[in-house]
């Protein structure tokens, strides 16, 4: 190999080890202003309630039936809890008066939430309370670059932003020919969090 030859080479290593410097100080440059766009975002939930309130009949021979359904407008918005009250007085109340037992109707109420797998049965004189619960989020901090995904781990975290809430009422009267059945008043109130989105 000549010296011609011999500085072509020399020169070629040297536009390579250049080339390799270069490719890896962009990297470098790459990462640390991807680093530098990623911004902080805190997370946390304002409270909120709503109530329903339905009066109703329930009957001797004829029960009761309705279903709920509870959507939220913010889809990131979480039901965690749910209040069911039912209250009623017997029209026909006989208790006291002439014997000491009581022969009060007594309302037979099944509530069921799948969304929140709840399911519960009660009986009762006058009031039945039931109160339906699943996992209220917690406040989170993220380093992100996209705004988006705050919104995906809100979603991750399972947030249940609609319900169908399932009501049975069913009466069990005092034996009495006139005695047919009792108006009652429902109240649901359903508690849930709407998450506000701040940098830090």
């Amino acid at each position: 190999m000549d010296r011609q030859d011999k500085m072509v080479v020399l020169l070629g290593i040297i536009i390579i080890a250049v080339a390799v410097v270069g490719i890896a100080y962009h990297e470098k440059t790459y990462v640390a202003s991807e680093e530098v766009e990623k911004v902080s975002y805190k997370v946390s939930w304002e409270e909120h309630s709503d109530e329903i309130m339905e009066e109703g009949y329930v009957g001797k021979a004829e029960d009761w039936q309705n279903t709920y359904d509870i959507t939220l407008d913010d889809d990131n918005a979480c039901i965690y809890k749910v209040e069911i009250k039912i209250t009623w007085s017997d029209d026909r109340d006989f208790h006291g008066l002439i014997l000491p037992w009581n022969w009060s109707d007594v309302i037979d109420a099944t509530v069921s939430i799948d969304e929140m797998q709840f399911s519960q049965s009660s009986s009762g004189y006058g009031i039945i309370e039931m109160v339906a619960t699943s996992d209220r989020p917690s406040d989170f901090k993220v380093d992100t670059a996209d705004e988006e995904k705050v919104s995906e781990i809100i979603k991750e975290k399972g947030v249940i932003n609609s319900i169908n809430c399932n009501i049975d009422l069913s009466i069990l009267a005092k034996p009495m020919f006139l005695d047919r059945g009792n108006d009652f008043t429902l109240y649901i109130t359903y508690h849930y969090c709407t998450p506000e989105i701040v940098t830090m």
